[in-house]
């Protein structure tokens, strides 16, 4: 089994191209549809290509996390790379916006996404919990099982290691902590300002709260359901916060939009929600007075036309994050501490992947064991259960060491030519190695990542 990440982030494409990939997943029925149809894909005898995957897809992200079957070794990743960019992008060219990972080389991308060192803000928490979120999502479609489970989890406890041993987040820098940073250079003071917030997100969240922790007292509060912006504001926000803050109807937020200095957009509509032609009138309502817009939505909602009016500041998710990487130094001299966990747990996880391929080895030796001593010992025990015993006994005694050498073998580089080498002593055929495949098993099981979902998931293959 092969694990495969293919996937664009900030780094390998722009804005616009992630928000095309974004948009083709923004949905729990677009993602599914498309998972079922990555699940479809098969080789040229008509065997599935993918056993597991998980979708990850963020404001700066959008990943396939796989467990690959036997089949696709080899050329199998690069037809999925194909296809995956494809369904995207059409014939384009565009593939190589897409990174592909496999094994080794993918743990450790997954596992340093997950504790947050390939983000654009190092350190930043949000990610986690999204990855988490993913890979809930692929336990309740049943698309995620025993071996994903392993990986995410283990994924999951490498990120907290990285945030309890090391000062990663130490340094208050992220995209709502931008946000009000540059709100304060356009604005002399924040105190008098009024800020209006179209939707109800975590993003949304933080950044109102930074606004009130620098003193804005005047926040409107707009998202397309009325009552799901009255219970943001009732459970995301503390009492002597929410004295500061009023909902609004969404459908005439744009009769604000002349009151306000500062508007941040944080919907999850996959279009423009204000244009070009909305704000035209309102900077002139406003006699010029600067108004400042934080687009950090993927697919953005605020058309980015807007930057040309004059005493209009738009700025989106790239723009943000041009503007803080001078905040980050702390993080970046914490990053090498934390890439020594992400390698030992990286390492941790192969091995442990690599003595998979030990299984079925020593169970086939552990039969072939107990059947030559079910031959000899019946010449002298006729009692079932008496033999049975003494089977299992001079069984475990007589391979405690070889188990414990086959197992460490499997997990070093040569450990395939030491499989082969025993598996040829002992003559164990292909067809013993099948039938004990039990690594192989046609019922998984899948765990989830949070406190809130603990129940064991059946995936039956």
């Amino acid at each position: 089994m092969d694990i495969l990440i293919i996937g664009l982030n900030h780094k390998s494409a722009d804005i616009s191209d992630r928000e095309t990939v974004s948009k083709k997943l923004i949905s729990l029925e677009l993602r599914q549809d498309f998972t079922n149809k990555l699940l479809d894909l098969k080789d040229e005898n008509g065997k599935s290509l993918i056993n597991e995957i998980v979708v990850l897809t963020t404001c700066n992200r959008s990943e396939f996390i796989m467990d690959l079957a036997s089949v696709a070794h080899g050329k199998g990743a690069h037809a999925i790379k194909d296809y995956i960019s494809r369904h995207f992008f059409g014939e384009t060219g565009k593939e190589n916006l897409f990174y592909m990972y496999l094994n080794e080389d993918a743990v450790r991308h997954l596992f340093s996404v997950a504790s947050s060192l390939d983000s654009m803000i190092i350190g930043e928490p949000q990610i986690l919990g999204q990855l988490k979120e993913a890979y809930n999502e692929a336990c309740n479609i049943k698309t995620s099982g025993q071996f994903l489970n392993k990986l995410f989890h283990k994924a999951f406890n490498c990120a907290k290691a990285v945030r309890t041993e090391t000062r990663i987040a130490a340094s208050p820098v992220s995209v709502s902590y931008a946000a009000v940073e540059l709100s304060k250079k356009i604005f002399n003071s924040l105190g008098e300002k009024k800020v209006l917030l179209l939707g109800a997100g975590e993003m949304g969240k933080l950044t109102v709260k930074h606004f009130i922790k620098y003193g804005v007292r005047n926040i409107y509060i707009a998202n397309r359901t009325k009552e799901k912006a009255h219970q943001f504001v009732e459970k995301a926000f503390a009492l002597n916060e929410k004295e500061y803050l009023s909902v609004i109807d969404f459908s005439e937020y744009y009769k604000f939009l002349p009151q306000a200095d500062i508007v941040l957009c944080s919907t999850g509509s996959d279009e423009y929600i204000i244009k070009y032609d909305d704000i035209l009138p309102v900077i002139k309502i406003r006699k010029q007075r600067p108004l400042f817009l934080i687009d950090i939505s993927m697919p953005r909602n605020i058309d980015p036309e807007i930057n040309k009016i004059p005493n209009v500041y738009l700025f989106d998710i790239d723009d943000i994050g041009k503007m803080i990487e001078n905040n980050l130094e702390i993080r970046k001299q914490e990053a090498d501490a934390a890439k020594e966990l992400i390698e030992a747990g990286t390492k941790e996880f192969m091995n442990w992947k690599e003595s998979l391929n030990a299984v079925p080895v020593i169970i086939s030796l552990r039969n072939k064991v107990k059947d030559i001593l079910e031959i000899e010992l019946s010449r002298y025990i006729g009692d079932k259960e008496e033999k049975d015993i003494i089977i299992n006994s001079l069984t475990n005694k007589i391979l405690h060491e070889p188990t414990v050498l086959i197992k460490k073998a499997s997990a070093n580089p040569d450990g395939v030519n030491s499989l082969e080498t025993i598996k040829a002593l002992f003559n164990l055929n292909s067809k013993d190695l099948t039938e004990n495949d039990n690594h192989k098993e046609n019922v998984k099981e899948c765990h989830s990542g949070t406190a809130e979902n603990q129940s064991k998931i059946k995936l039956i293959k």
